[in-house]
């Protein structure tokens, strides 16, 4: 006895691509037989006409030319500006952003509570003019700034002298 054939020659039979061969098995082997009717059978369900009711398909269409005809719908009007404006403010966002980020010093030391009378600290509030007077009154100095604490010890010992 043959080998079986195998579904692709099966289906080769079935759509007219058969060999002559193969017609002479399914005639001596039964289980190709019942393969071949099968695939006959998945053929036949596959290709017959719908059994839908005439009414069932007339209310479907009846109901696709209703939307048809009420034209698109509002929202999809305004799907381009909403797009438009999603990329404009990305675009602006990008641009300009809302604040730039401050570089982080590892080892900041700590802020200096009590200044000197000399130098004040500087604050939001100052004016550019003033502060542009109080560096530049700073840097006039032709005394290093560690010589200070050294005159405090000398007015110290002067005064009490007198």
């Amino acid at each position: 006895m043959s080998e079986h054939l195998s579904n692709d020659q099966l289906l080769d039979r079935l759509y007219g691509l058969g060999e002559a061969e193969g017609e002479t098995h399914l005639r001596e082997c039964e289980g190709c037989a019942d393969r071949m009717r099968a695939f006959e059978r998945r053929q036949a369900e596959a290709t017959a006409s719908p059994e839908a009711p005439a009414e069932l398909l007339a209310a479907q269409r009846r109901g696709i030319y209703a939307r048809l005809e009420q034209g698109p719908q509002a929202h999809s009007r305004w799907a381009p500006a909403l797009a438009a404006a999603c990329a404009l403010a990305v675009g602006l966002l990008w641009v300009y952003p809302a604040h730039h980020a401050r570089p982080q010093v590892a080892n900041r030391p700590a802020p200096i509570v009590a200044q000197s009378a000399a130098h004040p600290v500087a604050h939001s509030e100052v004016s550019d003019e003033q502060l542009f007077s109080d560096v530049y009154s700073m840097e006039q100095s032709d005394e290093p700034r560690a010589a200070v604490p050294m005159h405090a010890l000398f007015e110290d010992a002067a005064e009490g002298e007198q």
